[in-house]
């Protein structure tokens, strides 16, 4: 499925506002915990004063530790209450303003260089080539992303290329030619379910979970690209349970972390990269008993993948995931992220229960 040029993603506000007066009033559970409560202040503040058109630039911090924007200025950081007017003194009094200003600048060419640079390296790197000749890369830039490189006369984002790599190494054991369902939790912006619908024909039905407003960003995303099929909160807060509709129409659930107790849908993977071991214990606990409790889940393939450099301070140990979910067994692999120095862990449960 090839979809059509994107150049624009759209804010929706009273979307935006619907999910965070809905998010307070749930109880501690699901409630972004202590990794990612000030980010989502921060996203929220940022989003309502500059919109998410350049959600993955380098004009604000939106996208800060789950997109690929670019982060230059530490003023863009500053938003909400006394931080507002600290920015808007750093960004007006002079000399201060002045003495910012001139270390963006530098900052800046160093980081265009440093862009540059990967980028040849990448067009020149035979595993890029592998992926590009293996996989549909979608066009993969709305939203600002300057992260990117030249592959085959395509400007492609290189965080899709890293989202290909790990994908095509857990590919074979999680048997996706054949996935037609799957619930993604910690979806970030949608990128991950951008990739597989354009080369998974028989993906049709998808389920995005991820906390407001992360959910925001990642359903407009994907809405830019795929429009109707994007079922948003607004549609489903209502309903007491979710369901996939019963056709072969291209479906995307965009849902909320409370609404996993109203989910009865019947998924081929469980799948989640890089966000369980940012959450408390419990919050993974209780997403495990849920996802356990759908309809046909000892058929279901459980995915997890997570960096190999977590601080214990702030992050859970990975080798602790494959135990929320006593009713698997899994096969555990570690191979090196495409552009980074640190690794990737990957659990992924065999066919049959242990």
């Amino acid at each position: 499925m090839r979809n059509a040029v994107v150049e624009k993603i759209e804010d929706d506000e009273p979307l935006l506002e619907l999910m965070l007066r809905d998010a307070a009033r749930q109880k501690q559970l699901y409630q972004p915990g202590p990794y990612w409560s000030r980010k989502t202040k921060n996203t929220t503040n940022q989003i309502r004063r500059l919109g998410i058109g350049d959600f993955r630039g380098a004009s604000s911090t939106i996208g800060l530790s789950f997109t690929d924007s670019i982060h230059l200025d530490v003023r863009n950081d500053l938003s909400g209450g006394v931080r507002s007017l600290l920015r808007i003194m750093l960004s007006s009094v002079f000399p201060i303003n002045r003495i910012f200003d001139a270390q963006i600048a530098l900052t800046r060419s160093h980081e265009s260089e440093t862009r540059r640079m990967r980028a040849m390296v990448f067009g020149a790197s035979q595993r890029v080539r592998e992926l590009v000749e293996r996989y549909t890369i979608p066009a993969s830039l709305l939203g600002g992303c300057l992260n990117h490189v030249e592959v085959a006369g395509q400007r492609v984002a290189i965080h899709y290329l890293n989202l290909l790599h790990e994908h095509d190494v857990i590919a074979g054991e999680g048997r996706f030619s054949d996935v037609s369902s799957i619930l993604e939790i910690g979806g970030g912006f949608g990128a991950h379910v951008h990739c597989l619908i354009e080369n998974y024909p028989k993906l049709r039905k998808i389920a995005y979970l991820d906390i407001p407003p992360n959910l925001y960003i990642g359903t407009q995303y994907l809405r830019a690209f795929y429009s109707d099929a994007v079922i948003d909160y607004r549609q489903t807060r209502g309903l007491s349970e979710i369901r996939f509709s019963d056709n072969d129409d291209l479906e995307i659930l965009a849902v909320a972390p409370w609404q996993i107790e109203r989910l009865r849908l019947s998924i081929d993977v469980l799948y989640n990269a890089h966000s369980f071991v940012e959450m408390p214990a419990h919050v993974i606990s209780n997403y495990a008993h849920h996802v356990a409790a759908l309809p046909g889940f000892d058929r279901t393939r459980v995915v997890m993948l997570t960096y190999n450099n977590f601080d214990p301070r702030t992050t859970l140990d990975p080798n602790r995931l494959p135990g929320f979910f006593p009713s698997k067994s899994f096969d555990r692999g570690e191979f090196p992220m495409l552009d980074r120095s640190f690794g990737v862990i990957a659990f992924v449960s065999r066919s049959e229960p242990s």
